[in-house]
């Protein structure tokens, strides 16, 4: 194909392909003639390119081969189990025999714009019946550009794969809102311990006290120290963390000695059923570990029952917020959380406190108006003693002044 123009811009496109690998974009040119001679040139760079690919032994790469290849490599061992679905509905709009240094601007583009049609579970109304959402910016941004976009990294820095012309992801970047940071208030917490099964309100108050999130609470016994009073996890992006216990979180896991021989956290069968998602098989009275899935369900459960409108998440903002809180360093919320720059935890929890902000505002204004009265105050007793001096008739017999209490002298005897 030789030189095109396209609709909604000035500038003639090119796209054409080389030993299987294909060159699009746009000339700058508004001319036809210039267009050409771009695109002559363009096809110049792009065989030195094919040949230097040839030269390191590279090869195009199919999408398909190349999701299942990460999620094996990388997805599979991860905390991140939602992405499966995320590749799945990528390979289902792109295509898995599409060729990833076929996939440009364009394709994204696409790409995001039918990604964003989807709608995911909303909770259900009073009746039953299931409420759908449309998918948020941030949703889209995490499992559909940022996905392939680690895709298609690894497959280049990892397997030899050639991607000429790489979408220029931060242009397809949607703009996402900030969401509100919730702290779970303690008459919350009581509210919920009321409907909470013991076993899971313990581990809710660990989430509280450690502030971690809800793949890394779950610990093993190897993971306990009680010698040295921590916990060891590896947190968000595989980065090992020490967590010190405080005298509450420490008797919670001394608590939990002996219920199971691996898992720290579990729970008590109510009945003998087998769970339709894991395939595990339940026999009442009899302790299982508490996994990611029934911790989220028994929180979605026990919130509702005591009418309070929180995510599982919401407990490390509560770690949080408290530590800042009464502390005042934010240097250390960022050591609770494990955030590697101190941005990250700024962004999020500078501005939380709005009920200290209040507090701090009222007694600003209680000091400025206590400084008006005290200056009010002082005038008022200046008058008093000024109107006492004036009416005062010794002061009038012996010729002084009322302001000065100095004698007066006579006009006379002031001339010289």
């Amino acid at each position: 194909m030789s030189v095109y123009p396209i609709k909604g811009s000035r500038y003639w496109q090119f796209d054409f392909q080389i030993s299987g690998y294909r060159f699009s974009g746009s000339t700058k040119k508004t001319c036809e003639r210039d267009a050409k001679a771009v695109e002559t040139a363009e096809k110049a760079k792009a065989r030195e390119l094919v040949k230097s690919i040839t030269v390191a032994a590279g090869e195009p790469i199919r999408l398909g081969a190349a999701c299942d290849r990460w999620w094996a490599e990388v997805g599979s061992r991860g905390s991140e189990r939602d992405m499966q679905h995320a590749l799945g509905r990528i390979r289902d709009i792109i295509g898995d025999r599409t060729f990833l240094h076929d996939i440009t601007d364009d394709t994204l583009s696409r790409l995001i714009a039918e990604r964003r049609q989807d709608r995911v579970r909303a909770g259900r109304d009073d009746n039953g019946v299931q409420l759908w959402r449309p998918i948020s910016n941030k949703r889209v941004n995490k499992t559909t550009t940022g996905l392939l976009r680690r895709v298609i990294n690894r497959a280049v820095d990892n397997w030899n794969a050639v991607v000429p012309r790489a979408p220029k992801w931060e242009k397809h970047w949607l703009k996402e809102t900030k969401r509100p940071i919730r702290e779970i208030g303690h008459a919350e917490e009581a509210a919920i311990d009321a409907e909470e099964d013991a076993d899971y309100a313990a581990l809710r108050r660990f989430a509280v006290i450690t502030g971690l999130r809800r793949g890394s609470v779950l610990l093993r016994w190897p993971q306990v120290d009680f010698e040295q009073a921590v916990v060891r996890v590896i947190t968000k992006g595989g980065v090992p963390r020490v967590i010190p216990l405080t005298k509450e979180a420490y008797a919670l896991l001394w608590a939990r000695r002996g219920h199971h021989p691996e898992a720290v956290f579990t729970f008590i069968a109510r009945r003998t059923n087998k769970n339709a998602k894991n395939g595990q098989q339940y026999i009442r009275g009899q302790r299982y570990p508490i996994t990611v899935y029934g911790f989220v369900s028994h929180w979605r459960y026990a919130t509702k029952r005591a009418g309070v409108k929180a995510r599982i998440h919401d407990m490390r903002h509560t770690a949080a917020t408290r530590t800042l809180r009464e502390t005042g360093n934010l240097r250390l919320v960022q050591k609770l959380l494990g955030h590697t720059d101190i941005k990250i935890t700024a962004e999020f929890y500078a501005d939380v406190l709005v009920e200290d902000l209040r507090e701090g505002m009222e007694r600003t204004s209680a000091a400025e108006r206590q400084a008006v009265a005290k200056l009010e105050s002082g005038r008022a007793v200046e008058r008093e003693c000024a109107v006492e001096v004036a009416g005062n008739p010794c002061n009038k017999s012996r010729g002084t002044s009322a302001t000065t209490d100095k004698p007066l002298r006579s006009r006379r005897n002031s001339e010289p």
